[in-house]
């Protein structure tokens, strides 16, 4: 190599740092120390400058000139050509330690003001197993809304593959809000893990492909009862749907005719609405506890929460509900709401008491733990609630809610088999899970006032007698519930 193509080869280099954009420059100089480049080309100089002045010596130890010549151009031509190829090889590499992790916010910083994402996105994949040691200020820059957006839009879920981590997730000293930044996101972006599975589940969104990797990454994160504890990741799904409903903004729709937003073909309106994904999410978290008969406070009551406060914002229009393009069941969008919310505490107390129960010759029942009780005390919530809804629901439709509860009751007093799936013989220990979900409803009916008697009794009184299980308990529930099967409560 010649003097005049060592510095033509500096001029590209210099060319190529000069034409990058900030990100880049940020992210090279991350990866490649720079001295060691120059410490190449100096070298380099110093081969040519040997090779080349006439300083008048002679080879050392009688080596030939040629050869001599010839070794200090092939060194001054691989050096640098070397180096270079090492660098651009340790920035493919993109390993952070502990050497550069101080320096990566810089990068993340000039990401956020010029708004490109993607050489984020590449080191964030190459380290996402050791990011447990990157600096508060930085996990600060990276968990900005922004950068979340932008890269959620482009169908990168590496926040939420970052959060799944339970040794990074546990590093954050913002863990609460970083998980409540990424969760909102995925609430209302499209593509969504969380969207994918509530419709994989529930349908809403025809055709929709719920990927491995989307299924992996919620079964380690919203749908890991551990996981879900440590993030307190029940938070911004309920805080997202609350704000939803106190802003008002769905209140015309939502109370008008639901049948787009039920569909179960094409594209429903439920499957993008931030209030039934969070509830969904919920549950499908609450599901996966049970399963793994994990017992702890699961906020349970975040859904009778947003049950109320979705019947506060419904309204009773005769005009809907009894609009022939509605569905009788559920005539508009927030009675749909309610009635999958019921239906839901309904599904939960029956998994948890079948998750409960030892099949052998004779199943048993073991008693109800922490999360059989606060569904108990949530659905029965939701009950009460509804019967206080006059202007809001149509009597028949809060006389189905209230009696989707009787009836549980009944079956677990006396036909378990409206509980189980298949054939089920006799099951022991269900006296205590009877006991349980009476008890909660009389509780909140006790000291209540002339409308929820009256709802709770209209509901009672309406119970289809012609399945042989409620006409044989009926008068017990009545003596239960009222004192006698036609009176007031005791």
């Amino acid at each position: 190599m010649t003097l005049e193509a060592l510095l033509t080869f500096i001029g590209i280099l210099l060319a190529v740092l000069a034409v990058a954009r900030p990100v880049q420059r940020y992210s090279f100089k991350l990866f490649v120390p720079l001295w060691w480049l120059g410490a190449a080309m100096l070298l380099a100089l110093v081969l040519i400058i040997c090779r080349d002045a006439p300083f008048g010596m002679q080879p050392p130890f009688g080596w030939s000139l040629p050869i001599v010549q010839y070794g200090l151009t092939l060194c001054a031509f691989l050096i640098p050509v070397g180096a270079a190829i090492w660098g651009w090889a340790s920035w493919q590499r993109a390993r952070l330690t502990g050497k550069n992790f101080d320096r990566v916010e810089n990068l993340l910083q000039a990401a956020l003001r010029e708004r490109e994402f993607d050489e984020v996105e590449r080191i964030l994949q190459k380290n996402h197993q050791n990011l447990d040691r990157l600096p508060a200020s930085a996990a600060s820059v990276l968990f900005n809304p922004t950068m979340v957006t932008a890269l959620v839009e482009s169908h990168s879920l590496i926040h939420l593959e970052l959060l799944a981590e339970m040794n990074f997730l546990k590093s954050l000293r913002n863990r609460y809000g970083d998980v409540d930044v990424v969760t909102r996101e995925l609430l209302r972006s499209d593509p969504s893990p969380l969207r994918s599975a509530v419709v994989s589940v529930y349908g809403g969104l025809e055709h929709l492909a719920y990927a491995d990797s989307e299924r992996a990454l919620m079964e380690k994160t919203f749908q890991s009862p551990d996981w879900y504890v440590a993030a307190n990741a029940h938070y911004p799904l309920i805080i997202s749907a609350m704000e939803m409903l106190r802003n008002g903004k769905v209140d015309e729709a939502y109370n008008g005719v639901g049948r787009d937003y039920e569909a179960t073909q094409g594209i429903s309106g439920r499957a993008h609405c931030s209030i039934y994904l969070a509830i969904k999410t919920e549950v499908l978290a609450i599901e996966a506890a049970i399963g793994d008969r994990v017992e702890g406070d699961f906020y349970i009551s975040d859904l009778s929460q947003i049950f109320r406060a979705v019947q506060e914002r419904s309204k009773f229009d005769r005009g809907i509900w009894e609009n022939r393009l509605s569905n009788r069941e559920h005539a508009t969008p927030y009675a749909y709401l309610l009635y999958e919310i019921s239906s839901d505490l309904r599904e939960l107390s029956a998994n948890a008491l079948i998750s409960a129960t030892t099949e052998s010759e004779r199943w048993r029942a073991e008693p109800p733990g922490r999360v059989a009780q606060d569904l108990a005390r949530s659905w029965s919530s939701c009950t009460s609630s509804v019967a206080d809804s006059e202007k809001q629901v149509s009597s028949e439709f809060r006389n189905e809610i209230i009696k989707q509860y009787l009836l549980f009751v009944l079956a677990l007093k006396s036909e378990p088999a409206e509980i189980y799936i298949g054939p089920t013989p006799t099951v022991d220990g269900l006296d205590p899970w009877c006991d349980l979900f009476l008890k909660e409803l009389r509780s909140e009916f006790v000291s209540c006032n002339c409308r929820k008697r009256e709802a709770i009794r209209d509901a009672f009184e309406s119970l289809d007698q012609g399945k042989y299980f409620v006409s044989r308990e009926y008068e017990w529930l009545g003596q239960k519930l009222f004192g006698n099967p036609s009176g007031q409560l005791s």
